[in-house]
């Protein structure tokens, strides 16, 4: 009973740890990027998962390394583990999170997933159009077909962006709105590729996009 209290509070102390680690790397690298007249977003859903189970990593070795230190051959082992762990891990962690769009008064800049080079900022007049456009898909576990926007956003250098792609740091509703509203704002072009099924209501967040004026 004992070893299983003793287990219980280590597991949970581990985590505590982990998530108050994992919030101050979030708001570091917020405050890191943060600007006047600007807005950055960062990360995905991925990423924030990725990070948090690398912190715990970190943290359940380094509590390992501490009841193994009167017994070197055991630590030694374990410490070559956490190395290569560490060596493999660390650098996805740092490309996880510059995956990131920001959003200036003289344009914005999209990096995607895993890029190398950080992405260029694209003044608003680079922007040849938008195109919204939306993809059935199917949630896990369940037989239902919902929509999915698709917001691309096409340059005049022929390069495009998804905004709403699996792997965009733009997923909440409030965030796509205001981006649309910029993009209104500076006489940028809007598409609809088509028109949207019969049993879209308007306060559906893809009617009130393809609506928006």
């Amino acid at each position: 009973m004992r070893t299983m209290i003793n287990w219980i509070i280590r597991l949970a102390g581990g985590l505590i740890v982990s998530t108050l680690l994992w919030i101050a790397f979030i708001y570091y690298q917020l405050q890191n990027y943060a600007e006047p007249d600007q807005v950055y977003l960062m990360g995905t859903p991925f990423a924030y998962g990725f990070v948090f189970l690398f912190l715990c990593g970190v943290v359940f070795f380094v509590i390992a390394f501490f009841r193994m230190r009167q017994h070197p051959q055991k630590l030694r082992r374990t410490f070559l583990v956490f190395a290569s762990l560490y060596l493999v891990a660390s650098p996805l962690v740092i490309l996880a999170f510059d995956n990131y769009l920001l959003v200036t008064p003289k344009g914005i800049a999209y990096n995607t997933l895993f890029s190398l080079d950080d992405a260029k900022v694209k003044r608003w007049r680079d922007i040849d159009q938008v195109v919204l456009d939306y993809d059935y898909e199917r949630l896990p576990f369940n037989d239902d077909r919902h929509l999915r926007l698709k917001y691309m956003v096409y340059f005049k250098d022929n390069t495009m962006i998804d905004l709403n792609g699996y792997n965009s740091p733009l997923y909440k509703q409030t965030e796509f709105e205001a981006l649309h509203r910029t993009i209104l704002n500076n006489k940028i072009r809007v598409k609809t590729m088509r028109p949207l099924p019969p049993d879209v209501t308007p306060d559906s967040f893809i009617y009130k996009m393809y609506h928006a004026k």
